[in-house]
Order: C-alpha cells, then structure tokens, then sequence
C-alpha cells in the first residue's frame, strides 16, 4: 500500500512540475508588454507576394500599408511608377491570394486600418496627399468613399472596442486619437526617436507604431496606451524595412517591404537579463 501511495505521490509531483514548465513558456503577446522589462520579436515567414512581371503590374511591387479583418490579410504595394496603388486580398487560412486590384488612387498608401462596422479598410494617402483617408470596400477592394482631414497623417489604426481611430502626425512622432466619426478626441506627444515612421497597428489596451532605420538594420515596434504613456519599444528581428502590424486575437503579423510583400509571424520573447 505504501508504495502505491509513494508512486500516486510522485506522479502528482511530475504533473505539478509539468504544468509549472508549461505555465513559464506561455505565450506572450504585445499586450503583455510592460514598461520594465526587455523584448523582442522573431519571425516566422507566411507569404511573400510579387507582381506578375507583366507591362500592367510589374510596377507594383513596394509594400505600404497591411491590415486584417480577421479572415483576410489586406496588402497595399505601391506603383511608384506610375503613383497608384493596389491591394492583395490574402486568405490567412492557407495563405492563398484571394484577389487583387491594380490602378488604384491612394497616393502613397502608407499605411491602413479595417473598420468592422462599415466593413470597409481605411487607408491613409500619405505623400502628397497627406491630409486623405479613403474608405474601400472589402468584397470588391474599390474605394467606396475619400474623406480630407484637417490633419495631415501618414498612419491610421482603428479599434473597434473603443470605436476610436489612432493616426500618426506627418513630420512628428505625434498621435491623435479621433472618435468613430473622425472627430478628434486627443492629441498626444510621442517619443522622438530618430527612425523612419511607417504604420501603426492597435487594440483596446496599447497602440503599436513600426520604426526603422535608413538601412533597416534596426526594426521595432514603439508602444503607447491610449492615454498617450509611453510602455516600451520592442525590436524586431529582420533586416528588410518594416511597413506595416496587424493581428488577428493574440497574433501578431508583421508586413515587410523588399522589392515585394513579405509577411511574418511574430512571436514575442522577453530577454532575460
């Protein structure tokens, strides 16, 4: 009987010391981000898409703005050429392209955010336009509605748990947050970090803006609550120019341009010091 019960003992002993190894590698996420502690970011490929080397579509081949509506990826690349954009329609189960549409007039494309309640992808113009939104429909990927703003922006993000837009400041480091009407709610100062500003990505607890540098040796993603605190910044490992965050729940996609779209999987690391 005693052995029985040692061996019963033991193996509550292991169950216990299994789920405490289980529980320390849990997933993290961006929203577990806090102000104190180091992290970073590796990546897992998903996707890398390109133009058809057509006369038509060759020219579309720089990656801006990238967001989700929970079932589809949405990719801008940029006709520098010819200045129009288009937009690439990803099934995030097989990552498999769903559609694609080329000629479109959003400028620069910089940056894009999905509204669930128009069902709609919001893009921002950015350069020369950079006081322009335009709203697309997501069944046919036109532009269904373009609004100007009092506000120049070069990104834009929507959540709609707080039915508010974040769109960063052109020529800052600055952010507004505006209501669901785009009506303005706050301005805030951001961190002033030396890189180049490219998207910005959010949910109900944080706002997320990708930064690199000129030669994309340092990628990251800086960090902010609503109420305009700085949290962290957290680096990202790649070596290509980071355009665009999205998610879909608790993960992470990172999209990069280099002479195409490339998408990631990101999964959060804290270091350990």
């Amino acid at each position: 009987m005693c052995k029985k019960i040692i061996a019963l003992l033991l193996s509550l002993l292991l169950l216990c010391l299994t789920a405490a190894a289980f529980a320390s590698e849990a997933v993290l996420t961006l929203r577990d981000v806090t102000p104190e502690d180091n992290y970073k970011i590796k990546l897992t490929r998903k996707i890398m898409l390109a133009p058809p080397n057509e006369l038509a579509t060759r020219n579309y081949h720089v990656q801006q703005g990238a967001t989700t509506d929970g079932e589809f990826a949405y990719m801008i690349m940029e006709n520098q050429v010819d200045h129009l954009c288009s937009i690439w329609k990803v099934n995030m189960q097989d990552w498999t392209v769903a559609d694609t549409v080329y000629g479109l007039d959003l400028s620069h494309g910089n940056c894009m955010g999905y509204n669930p309640a128009r069902k709609q992808l919001v893009v921002v113009h950015n350069k020369p336009r950079y006081n322009t939104l335009s709203f697309v429909d997501t069944d046919t990927l036109q532009i269904a509605e373009t609004v100007q703003l009092n506000q120049d922006m070069y990104a834009i993000g929507y959540c709609e748990s707080r039915d508010q837009y974040v769109v960063g400041i052109s020529g800052t480091f600055n952010f507004m947050i505006l209501d669901g009407q785009l009506n303005k709610v706050a301005y805030y100062y951001g961190k002033d970090t030396g890189l180049v500003k490219q998207g910005v990505d959010c949910d109900d607890k944080y706002i997320y803006f990708p930064q690199n540098n000129k030669d994309c040796t340092v990628n990251q993603i800086v960090i902010y609550d609503w109420d305009g605190n700085y949290i962290n910044t957290v680096r990202v490992g790649s070596f290509q120019e980071i355009e665009d965050v999205f998610h879909v729940g608790d993960d992470l996609y990172i999209a990069f341009n280099a002479s195409g779209s490339y998408v990631y999987q990101g999964r959060l690391e804290e270091i350990k010091q």
